[in-house]
Order: C-alpha cells, then sequence, then structure tokens
C-alpha cells in the first residue's frame, strides 16, 4: 500500500480550516482522516486541528487491538471525546463560538476497513478502475433528495446545498455513520468539498487511473484541477493505493 496526503487552500479562502492525515501504529492497522472546519477566522482550523490531534494521537498510541470490534469501539469513544472537546473549547471562548468540523475517517485493518463520517467530507473507493462513493453527505439537500423532495439534478444549485445536517464539535453529543468495507479496493481516497463541488466524480476517476502518475502526483493534479476551476474552497485530500 501507498499513500499520500495534501491539504491546499484554494484560491479564494483568507484561511485553511481543512486538515488531514494518515497514522500507522505498531499493529500496522491504518488510520486515514479528512477533517473540513467551519467557523470563519480561523475558529474552524482550530477544530479540526483539535480533532485530528485527539483521534490520532489515541489511534497511534494504541499499539494493537484484540480486535475489529474492540478496535471500533474505541474509534468510536475517541470520535465522541474529540466531539465534547471542541464543543467545550467552542463553547467556554467567545472567538470558538459555533466551531464545528466534518470527518470523514478511514480504518483499515488486515481483514476489513472501517469508514466512520460526520459532515459532508467524502470517501471514494477505486474498484476495477470504477469511482464509487461510499459515504453519503449528511446535508439538507441529501435530506431533500432521500426523502423526494428534490430530484438530483437539483441538489448543486438548491440555495441551502451547503447546509449540514451534522458535524463534529458543534453539539455537546453526537451522532457517527459508520460502514464497513470489504478489502477489495484498489485505492481509497478521503477529501472535503474543496475538490468535489470543482470536479465531477469522472474527473476524479480519470486522474486515479493514470497509471504513469505516482499517488502524490495525483493528489497534485487533483488540487491544480480543482484551482483551475476556481479554487473556491480549502481542499484536503488523502489517497491510498494498492500498488
Amino acid at each position: 500500500m501507498i499513500y499520500s496526503v495534501k491539504t491546499d487552500p484554494g484560491l479564494v479562502r483568507p484561511n485553511n480550516e481543512d486538515s488531514a492525515c494518515i497514522v500507522e501504529n505498531k499493529s500496522g492497522d491504518l488510520f486515514l482522516m479528512v477533517l473540513d472546519g467551519m467557523g470563519g477566522h480561523c475558529r474552524g482550523d482550530a477544530a479540526s486541528h483539535l480533532a485530528m490531534e485527539i483521534i490520532s494521537e489515541k489511534m497511534l498510541n494504541t499499539d494493537k487491538f484484540l480486535s475489529y470490534s474492540s478496535m471500533k469501539a474505541t474509534l468510536l469513544k475517541t470520535i465522541k471525546k474529540a466531539n465534547k472537546e471542541v464543543n467545550l473549547l467552542g463553547s467556554s471562548k467567545l472567538e470558538y463560538l459555533d466551531m464545528g468540523t466534518t470527518l470523514c475517517l478511514v480504518a483499515i485493518r488486515k481483514d476489513k476497513t472501517l469508514l466512520c463520517n460526520v459532515g459532508d467530507s467524502r470517501c471514494y473507493i477505486l474498484i476495477n478502475g470504477q469511482l464509487c462513493q461510499v459515504s453519503e453527505d449528511q446535508t439538507y439537500v441529501q435530506f431533500l433528495y432521500k426523502t423526494g423532495k428534490i430530484k438530483k439534478e437539483e441538489m448543486d444549485t438548491h440555495p441551502k446545498r451547503h447546509v449540514l445536517m451534522n458535524a463534529l464539535g458543534t453539539y455537546p453529543s453526537l451522532s457517527v455513520a459508520t460502514t464497513e468495507i470489504t478489502n477489495a479496493y484498489d485505492a481509497i481516497l478521503l477529501c472535503s468539498d474543496g475538490l468535489y463541488n470543482m470536479l465531477s466524480d469522472q474527473e476524479i476517476e480519470d486522474v486515479l487511473n493514470i497509471e504513469t502518475l505516482s499517488t502524490s502526483d495525483k493528489i497534485d493534479l487533483l488540487i491544480s484541477r480543482a484551482n483551475k476551476k476556481g479554487g473556491k474552497d480549502n481542499i484536503a485530500i488523502v489517497l491510498m493505493e494498492d500498488r
């Protein structure tokens, strides 16, 4: 497995509030994370960094999980601890009021992969050259679409398309969506909306299928193409390939 990670401020936002990292413990378990902070004036930056530090430190310092279920339980407990810490900071200091962050996290063990999702950062997998979105956006327009209130083609232009239904740190308690993924994919990609709002799934798929590019170069090309289309938001990408 080869993996790489990068964030970019884009061309419009004054600050980069996205965070991303890859953590590997002594047992070889991998933890990939993308977080998209919100709140403005660096509050989103504080939220995404604090949550990432709490989760990554716990996963790095846990040498071995006895089972997949114990890893899942520890991970969910740690994510909820991060939520409480971010919420506490946001509630105790005026400059951090209402801050929060998305979280898209993948935990990869030898037997299976676990996706934990909060908000609208995304997880994709590539199988036989085909890109597939595994995570589900926790947004108001996704809710409207699932309940039949709007059509799929209306989602990209809806006036409330950026409204989140869930975020880490905005409330004292947190709901985390989990999905189990079989380890049959050729690549796994995590990204913030700064990428997928600029590039279509087909455009992302095309880059991932360029065999002559390294994993790191693919991330650079994705960011470059997103910025050429306007770079309207911060961009965070984690890419892991089986090569």
